[in-house]
């Protein structure tokens, strides 16, 4: 029996609105990231491929890759609080796919290269065509499915360009486990943030180092309200910076260290130093103050006015 037979897909859910979750159909593919590899990803407008380093069988080699994973895990991502979504069928055409390995993590995975290279003197070769495995596409269907009960880590041999993204969300991180401190999770400063609690830590080191999220925001549709996500965010932003009483100071929007002020808020804020943030916060004339100066400071990052004049 081959490596992958163990992890092997199951039967199609016929049940209207019930997935199986050995044969759950999937079409996008996503990197999650906590927030500085995030702004980082953004900047550079790819996520960047990287050496292998863990226990991997290829981490020996001088192999990068881009790590990609069609799981959802409502239990929470130890991978961080970013997610970028991107579309399947455009990462994987006119690629070759080989096994690589099974990890023994307290839920297991397993992982396939996906790469434009023959590695046929290195991984046996994977034919997601015959549904002897944990990955299936489905050639009558044109449906790709997985066995979900497990972790599938795709290992793409190739940058992931922003220019094929197809849905950004705020995920929110595991409780107990982190994939960079591993052995000390603890040390995340980032450890069981909820999606929002995630996405004002994001949104403000966004605009505190003049991200460009543009495209991020580009994305909103009538099926993806990337937008109202980032309302939502803004609001809890605020929220977090005001805390119990509304500022009562003599800066208004329009004064001349409103702008300076507002940025100093979301550095303090993103960088940990809650109680700074709220110091400052307090210096602002009232609430509409403090919210229209940092909608101006996130307009220069959006381009759009795509906040709400008061979170009050």
């Amino acid at each position: 029996m081959k490596e992958w037979e163990r992890f092997k897909v199951g039967t199609p859910s016929l049940r209207p609105n019930w997935t199986e979750t050995t044969c759950a159909s999937f079409d996008t593919v996503s990197h999650t990231s906590h927030i500085d590899s995030a702004i980082k990803i953004i900047r550079q407008e790819e996520i960047h491929p990287s050496l292998v380093f863990d226990e991997s069988i290829l981490n020996k080699q001088r192999i990068l890759v881009s790590w990609l994973s069609p799981n959802h895990w409502s239990i929470g991502y130890r991978y961080g609080n970013i997610r970028f979504e991107f579309d399947f069928a455009t990462l994987i055409k006119d690629k070759y796919f080989y096994w690589v390995e099974s990890i023994a993590y307290k839920i297991p995975a397993y992982r396939i290269l996906i790469t434009d290279r023959s590695r046929d003197e290195m991984l046996p070769r994977y034919d997601p065509t015959l549904k002897n495995g944990p990955w299936w596409f489905d050639i009558k269907t044109g449906t790709h499915y997985f066995n979900s009960h497990y972790c599938l880590e795709l290992m793409l041999e190739a940058p992931v360009s922003l220019t094929t993204l197809r849905a950004f969300h705020f995920e929110h991180h595991h409780d107990h486990y982190c994939s960079i401190y591993r052995n000390a999770p603890s040390r995340c400063a980032e450890l069981g943030f909820r999606d929002l609690e995630g996405g004002a830590y994001f949104l403000a080191r966004a605009a505190v180092t003049g991200t460009n999220l543009r495209r991020v925001l580009s994305l909103d549709s009538e099926h993806n309200s990337t937008a109202g996500i980032f309302r939502s965010v803004f609001n809890r932003l605020v929220f977090a910076v005001v805390g119990k009483d509304d500022p009562s100071g003599a800066i208004t929007a329009t004064s001349s260290e409103s702008i300076a002020l507002g940025r100093a808020i979301m550095s303090a804020y993103t960088y940990g130093r809650l109680e700074e943030a709220r110091l400052l916060a307090g210096y602002f004339a009232d609430l509409r103050a403090l919210v229209k100066t940092m909608t101006v400071i996130l307009t220069e990052v959006t381009g759009n006015e795509v906040w709400p004049e008061c979170a009050c």
